[in-house]
């Protein structure tokens, strides 16, 4: 798909310095305590350079780690080496999941909601590969829970796509109740912009 195309060569430009622009202190202090609940056969979407590894618990079996960017990957490997389970890296879109059914007992985002073309198409893959009782674990950022702010991330997000390759404004907690996910927030930052979050499939009544 054309918009994946133009996504995947952003970020294979920008991969060798991703990880220096990304380097903040909160970033990693929220993946370390999202992760701390990873367990099991994990797949993470959108993984990057693999800002997340260092923070993976030993309940970890194995990782596949899921990205439409192959430079990003490539520096990825490199990280992967001192983990102390297996690694899988896939390059595929991420918006369709080439996993069978229940194939996995946690699903990790960090960051990578933000750019999918269609959320609800992957948001329904999400709860194909999980198995029961798993579970979607996301860092990202979302619309402005302040209405002015919320307006200025409508206006900027055209921007925001085509020059970064993700959405200011996404709503993404009320996509996944939307999808059918059972929702539990766990911490609000930077004005509730940036969040963490646990996803269940299921519904709420």
């Amino acid at each position: 798909m054309a918009n994946a195309e133009r996504v995947q060569r952003l970020y294979d430009r920008v991969a060798a310095r991703y990880d220096a622009a990304m380097r903040l202190r909160l970033l990693d202090e929220l993946r370390s305590r999202l992760l701390a609940s990873a367990h099991g056969d994990v797949l993470e979407i959108g993984v990057g350079t693999g800002a997340t590894f260092a923070h993976y618990p030993q309940a970890v079996q194995s990782l596949t780690a899921l990205d439409l960017s192959g430079g990003m990957l490539h520096e990825a490997h490199l990280k992967a080496l001192s983990l102390p389970f297996p690694v899988h890296f896939v390059q595929h879109d991420v918006q369709t999941l080439p996993f069978g059914n229940a194939r996995f007992d946690t699903v990790v985002s960090s960051l990578g909601l933000c750019g999918i073309p269609d959320p609800a198409r992957l948001f329904a893959e999400v709860g194909r590969v999980l198995r029961p009782g798993g579970r979607l674990l996301a860092l990202e950022h979302i619309r402005p829970p302040n209405p002015w702010l919320g307006r200025m991330a409508d206006l900027i997000d055209p921007v925001f796509d085509q020059v970064v390759g993700c959405h200011p404004n996404r709503p993404t907690p009320e996509l996944l109740r939307a999808a059918g996910f059972v929702v539990e927030m766990r911490e609000r930052h930077l004005g509730g912009v940036l969040v963490t979050l646990e996803a269940f499939p299921g519904t709420d009544g």
